[in-house]
């Protein structure tokens, strides 16, 4: 009986041995069309955007790549070999970080042998002070693999404690799972949070740091006198698990950070603010087992408050931080499983914190604010998400008719927010209206919820409301204004799409009509 021949695998270069139509230019190295032989002996074709150059990248095959550099040696990047001030820096080290996406070990074990040509040391070769470390791409990417080899053969290719360009070791980039500080982000390209813990995990056991800070070169800091850390980086996203283990091993829970505010998506002022812990941070992601662990592994002698009643310098609890819900879109095609899920983890995180300290629910900030104004003063309100929490809030014992510094109790900061276009809940009224909130309390200019409400004209279903449960129609503020007055300051804007004249004159009729049934014209 004969042996069957065996199963030809397909060339994963077929597609390029169709010759292109027009004459490429790849890298600008030579006009006529540059072809390279396939291991079947079939020619391959460059096309004019380097699509095959890419493909071997992405193939991590060698062989052909040596091939292609045989037939165009320009193709080598050799970036040691430049001048400091050639500004062909930025796109040779695209072909680099090309290679670390893909996991490619091969191809950067190829192109750094061609490198070692022009560096000065041959017992290390970095790549920093051209905007990349070899390890901290690799594991920023999640391939073990690479990261293995890189760390089984230190300090040539890499040190676990090296830095980049933004200051990230290792541990710290993979930490930082959002990395807006990188412009290639592997979140999008199927890395999950399983994945990075996972890294985390592997580096840890090859020595990295649990208490690692960014260390920012020096005209790139912002806020250089406290840095982030490991923690409360990965207190955003991290399983407890995680989070206890870089405790253990020396991260310190205690460590406060500086932010600028819109880093975090996070209302507090328009200037940066210090003093936040890993806890701020977990409680503002809602990642309240994270949260859990912190609070429970504070270390000895360490008193409760001690983790739960620190300002930031912004006047904030770790509380407040859990009352901004603001991390759903108000789009209307968002699934209300989405909303739904986000304010459940919002309420577990909070309700972590108030299992604690049950006082919390009314403690204020430096201008008066309450958990309760917090949770309705958010960069994105949505009828589904934040209802549930002010309902959760107020079983808890929150006193919807404390005021804060301008006199504000949490159903004026309701009608005042400006940062979003949805109707204003009626539920979410009467919550606020039950647990002690007055529609005719003014604040110090005079304005009382009805007021504001006039200038919310996709809100005259929460207006009528407000006006059926004492709210007075021809009250004045301090310039003598009733609601009728401010209706024309009102605009219109549903979704992301701001309405035009014929729809807000519309609205604003609607409005004067309910205003009027109220006796106020």
């Amino acid at each position: 009986m004969s042996t069957p021949a065996p199963l030809t695998v397909e060339s994963p270069y077929r597609r390029f041995t169709r010759k292109p139509e027009k004459v490429p230019h790849p890298y600008g190295y030579r006009t006529e069309h540059l072809t390279i032989t396939d291991r079947d002996g079939s020619t391959l074709y460059e096309t004019e955007d380097g699509a095959l150059y890419n493909e071997i990248f992405l193939q991590d095959d060698v062989e052909t790549l040596e091939r292609y550099f045989s037939v165009e040696p320009l193709a080598i990047p050799k970036i040691y070999s430049l001048p400091d001030d050639d500004e062909a820096f930025s796109d040779l080290s695209l072909i680099f970080l090309n290679a670390l996406n893909y996991g490619s070990l091969g191809i950067i074990q190829l192109l750094v042998s061609y490198e070692l040509e022009y560096c000065d040391s041959k017992e290390k070769i970095r790549f920093d002070w051209v905007g990349f470390q070899l390890l901290t791409e690799a594991a920023r990417w999640g391939h073990f693999k690479m990261v293995q080899f890189f760390l089984d053969n230190q300090p040539f290719y890499a040190d676990i404690h090296d830095r980049d360009w933004v200051g990230n070791t290792a541990l710290l980039a993979v930490a930082d799972l959002h990395q807006h500080k990188y412009d290639r982000c592997p979140t999008y390209s199927g890395v999950t949070l399983e994945t990075n813990e996972a890294m985390m995990n592997f580096l840890l056991d090859r020595g990295a740091c649990a208490a690692d800070v960014v260390l920012l070169p020096v005209d790139l800091q912002v806020t250089p006198e406290m840095p982030e850390t490991v923690l409360t980086l990965a207190a955003k996203w991290s399983s407890p698990e995680i989070i206890k283990r870089l405790i253990d091993c020396g991260a310190n829970v205690h460590a406060k950070v500086t932010y600028i505010p819109w880093d975090l998506g996070f209302y507090a002022g328009d200037e940066k603010f210090s003093h936040a812990t890993a806890l701020f941070v977990a409680c503002l992601f809602d990642n309240f087992k994270a949260a859990k662990i912190m609070i429970d592994c504070r270390g000895d002698n360490v008193e409760i408050s001690d983790m739960l009643r620190p300002r930031d310098t912004c006047g904030l609890f770790p509380i407040h931080w859990a009352s901004q819900n603001h991390k759903v879109t108000p789009c209307r095609d968002v699934p209300e499983s989405t909303f739904q899920e986000r304010s459940q983890d919002t309420i577990s995180t909070i309700g972590v914190l108030l299992e604690y300290d049950p006082a919390l629910v009314n403690i204020q900030d430096d201008n008066g604010n309450t958990p309760l104004h917090h949770a309705v003063y958010t960069l994105w309100l949505n009828e589904v998400f934040y209802t549930s929490i002010l309902k959760f809030l107020c079983d808890k014992g929150a006193d919807a008719s404390i005021c804060n510094e301008k006199g504000q109790t949490p159903l004026h900061i309701l009608f005042c927010s400006t940062h979003t276009s949805l109707p204003i809940d009626v539920a979410a009224v009467s919550i606020l209206l039950t647990y002690g909130a007055s529609p005719t309390a003014a604040d110090v200019d005079g304005n009382t919820p009805v007021h504001l409400a006039a200038v919310r004209l996709e809100s005259v279903d929460a207006m009528s409301f407000l006006l059926e449960n004492g709210g007075d129609a021809s009250q004045r503020n301090l310039k003598q204004e009733t609601a009728l007055d401010r209706v024309a300051l009102g605009t219109l804007s549903l979704g992301a799409v701001k309405s035009g004249e014929k729809e807000i004159t519309k609205a604003r009729e609607d409005m004067v009509s309910i205003l009027a049934k109220a006796g106020d014209i």
